[in-house]
């Protein structure tokens, strides 16, 4: 530990450019030489003034003994021996460490307890408000773990160790350094050895803030801020498509220069929160901003309506759309960097009209995160029995395999799951969408253009003379694109595509409604599945939660069923729950199905036959079993299931 001392302390001195290489190694010398504490060298060979010490690692205490801290505090009349013995009674009953005692009873300050740990444990103390970090180091760490074990990643360094091998290290701050378990949950997630500096509770917590400004709580204070005089600030890092440089025209008064910020900060904000949607909507006196948060949507601070149309030109500006143009809906798309990650933004504007405005823009932003949202089948909270299911049939060598389920119920993502659990450099897999939302390394997708000619119809055409083995088609929405699809699965082809219906077995009825032959339809489909996405319950709140006996009666659940809900806290924001989880149902077509198909029976006489004779999962089913299992509440299965009844 002390050789990482005497390496830290020099590091964070080369790091705030006190000193240089030379001079670090010049001290280091004369420390080995005499012993004396490489602080006290830098001192006295004039290197460092004891003001800048201080100012940036604090009052560096020295000791050559370790003692206990009750001792060391007594031994430095820092505090009596009564008021130990009632530290020492009252941490009996808390469980919390001794210092934490000390400060919590008031018997000393904060600042002056991290000195005294510092040297107890020979590691150097920062004073985080005047310390430079390194906007490399936070990348590596989300906020919510810094939040939680109360961490700072500082600086990330080279070196040499005794052996001459190269290291790379995460300097950190914490307030607890003996904590090994936290230092070892920081080295596996930062893939690098991990050094060690301490700074008080309120400094790392404020430091935090600071880092992730923005995110969580902070919002409306941040928002705030930039609304009112901001100082200038990073303009969003867009990605240019096909060109090299970015020649957006700079705005140079100060309320353009705030535009500017805003505009980069709602959607760093709304990366960093997860949001699948940022809804900007012209109030009459006040732009209204929304962020759609795992399927429900959550206002944020209000933006002054005299920033409205520089915003919302903005924004268009970036997306390439027509900036006169306020009449008719227009689309666009660009992307922007954060954290050194590229997101792709789609955006959508509507003409709305105000009574005192007149026509105003309505803008609509889908975050498409090539970051988020990427899971593997088998960690999509599929039921095993139906996972092996669709596995076998995303691995036919063909037919077509149906997803089908209301916008925003997670389609795209479990087709995209689906392509990359076959994904093989011995087959060609071909998609085409409308819009491609998400890059897959090793499929060639395709992006439909119907003012170009490349509609889906045309697109099918061209790819079946491409020798694919998988085809993916966005959706079978009009008759010609369905009957190409069938046609290609009955060639020996795969095909993947959507579908909007209520359940799976309403996915045969609606194929038929477009004019499609029944017997073709019953051979080609070789599954169909139907999902939804329900709220997952906060793991940090979770609790049991009594259902009313009348609720019991209606959904045939027995007595001794135990079902939970989240109570609400910080980590949820009071609501219950954090993230989404699937719920699925899976239609494999026997003989009895087929022929109820030819027979153009309904939806609900084919599902009654899927459950008998094919025993499926009903959608109902999977989320009571959810609910049972603790993922997400009654009421959300129910709700999300209400169709299934």
């Amino acid at each position: 530990m002390i050789s990482n001392v005497k390496m830290n302390l020099g590091q964070l001195l080369i790091r705030q450019g006190v000193l240089d290489e030379d001079q670090l190694a010049h001290a280091t010398s004369e420390h080995k030489r005499t012993g004396i504490p490489l602080a006290k060298i830098l001192i006295r060979l004039g290197m460092v003034s004891e003001d800048t010490l201080t100012s940036i690692l604090g009052v560096q205490m020295q000791s050559t003994t370790k003692m206990r801290i009750g001792e060391m505090l007594l031994a430095q009349k820092y505090i009596t021996q009564e008021q130990l013995d009632q530290a020492l009674e009252e941490q009996k009953k808390t469980g919390k460490r001794l210092g934490r005692t000390l400060v919590d009873l008031k018997f000393m300050p904060e600042e002056r307890l991290v000195e005294i740990l510092s040297k107890q444990f020979e590691v150097p103390y920062v004073k985080l408000e005047n310390f430079a970090l390194d906007p490399e180091a936070y990348t590596y760490l989300p906020e919510d773990l810094c939040r939680t074990y109360k961490v700072v990643p500082l600086f990330i360094s080279k070196g040499e160790d005794d052996r001459r091998v190269v290291r790379e290290a995460m300097t950190i701050a914490m307030t607890d350094p003996t904590n090994m378990r936290v230092i070892n949950i920081v080295k596996f997630k930062v893939k690098m050895e991990v050094d060690i500096v301490m700074a008080s509770d309120a400094d790392v917590v404020k430091t935090i803030d600071r880092v992730f400004a923005g995110h969580g709580s902070t919002n409306e204070e941040s928002l705030a801020e930039l609304i009112g005089e901001s100082k200038d600030g990073e303009e969003l890092e867009t990605v240019e498509r096909g060109q090299g440089a970015n020649d957006e025209p700079e705005l140079t008064d100060e309320e353009g220069r705030a535009v500017v910020k805003i505009v980069t900060t709602l959607i760093h904000e709304a990366i960093a929160r997860h949001a699948s949607d940022i809804h900007l909507e012209p109030q009459e006196t006040f732009l209204k901003l929304r962020y759609r948060i795992d399927g429900d949507l959550q206002v944020m601070s209000p933006i002054p309506a005299r920033l409205m149309p520089q915003i919302l030109s903005r924004i268009k500006l970036l997306s390439k759309m027509d900036i006169a143009e306020k009449r008719k809906p227009l689309d666009g798309r660009f992307t922007v960097r954060y954290k050194g990650s590229e997101v792709d933004l789609r955006v959508s504007s509507f003409p709305i009209s105000l009574r005192k405005r007149g026509v105003c823009e309505k803008i609509v932003m889908r975050i498409l995160d090539p970051n988020s949202g990427q899971f593997p089948l088998k960690d999509m909270g599929f039921d095993p029995r139906v996972l092996k299911q669709f596995i076998d049939a995303i691995n036919a060598p063909n037919g077509i395999v149906l997803v089908t389920g209301p916008t925003g119920s997670g389609k795209s993502t479990t087709l995209y799951a689906s392509i990359r659990e076959i994904l093989d450099s011995t087959i060609n897999i071909s998609t085409m969408e409308d819009p491609v939302e998400l890059n897959i390394d090793g499929v060639n997708q395709g992006q439909i253009n119907n003012a170009a000619g490349f509609t889906f119809a045309a697109g099918i055409r061209a790819l079946l003379r491409q020798d694919p083995d998988v085809i993916m088609i966005g959706e079978m929405r009009d008759q010609e694109t369905s009957s190409m699809a069938i046609e290609a699965a009955l060639t020996g082809h795969l095909v993947f595509s959507t579908l909007h219906t209520n359940d799976a077995a309403g996915a045969f009825p609606r194929l038929l409604e477009m004019g499609l032959e029944p017997f073709l339809v019953s051979t080609a489909i070789k599954g169909v599945l139907a999902q939804r996405l329900v709220r997952r319950i906060c793991k940090y709140c979770k609790e049991p939660v009594e259902i009313s006996p009348s609720l019991r009666e209606e959904l045939h659940l027995s007595p001794d069923m135990q079902f939970y809900h989240g109570k609400g806290c910080e980590k949820c924001e009071g609501s219950g729950y954090k993230g989404r989880c699937g719920i699925y149902e899976f239609l494999v077509p026997n003989e009895t199905v087929r022929n109820l198909i030819i027979k153009r029976s309904s939806g609900d006489v084919i599902k009654r036959a899927a459950m008998q004779e094919c025993d499926m999962i009903t959608l109902r089913m999977d989320g009571i079993q959810k609910a049972l299992d603790g993922h997400t509440t009654l009421e959300q299965a129910v709700g999300a299931s209400a169709a299934d009844d």
